[in-house]
């Protein structure tokens, strides 16, 4: 078994990726309103900050596009659609992961079990360091999520909570920034 990546998340080196959060989907899981506000949470610590931030649909045509309440803050992120469960399977969202320059990845969306835990075994592979936000992931049933997380991790991600993704990317209670991050950890 591999161990779980242990650096501290830095938002110069991290890119968000936020999976399939569309309204079709998310009527069967989960937990799924507080998914949203945490992947929300993500997007608007990562703008602050100068992370960047990626978007998946899961064949928009039939399920739409993303959710209402991630689409107000997405602002001008990427959004690629794919009808493969892996994000790395679509060549241009694979591309513009590459292209970002980023080497930590954080997860976040549905299915924890099947497109966030094939995406993350992909991104591994390619040799990103993915971590997951644990309560920015669902399923359509709590068995699901937990064998997707332990999928995951025992993979070798890293495994976060949105606030702690968000305040380790901050690092400092005294930065400046800190006073425009701790409203939306709040």
């Amino acid at each position: 078994m591999m161990s779980a990546k242990t650096s501290v998340l830095n938002p110069s080196e991290a890119l968000i990726v936020v999976v399939d959060l569309q309204d079709k989907l998310l009527k069967a899981i989960c937990g799924a309103e507080e998914v949203v506000e945490n992947c929300v949470k993500l997007v608007k610590a990562a703008r602050l900050l100068g992370a960047e931030v990626i978007c998946t649909t899961q064949y928009a045509e039939k399920l739409g596009g993303c959710t209402e309440k991630l689409a107000e803050v997405m602002e001008d992120a990427p959004v690629f659609d794919k009808r493969t469960f892996s994000c790395m399977y679509k060549e241009d969202f694979a591309e513009a992961v590459k292209a970002s320059g980023k080497k930590q990845v954080v997860l976040c969306g549905v299915e924890t079990h099947v497109c966030v835990s094939q995406t993350a075994m992909h991104m591994l592979e390619a040799g990103y360091d993915v971590y997951v936000a644990g309560d920015a992931v669902s399923s359509r049933t709590p068995a699901n999520k937990k064998a997707g997380l332990r999928r995951m991790r025992d993979a070798g991600c890293g495994t976060v909570s949105t606030e702690g993704a968000i305040f380790e990317m901050t690092g400092d209670s005294a930065a400046p920034i800190f006073k425009e991050i701790l409203p939306i950890v709040k």
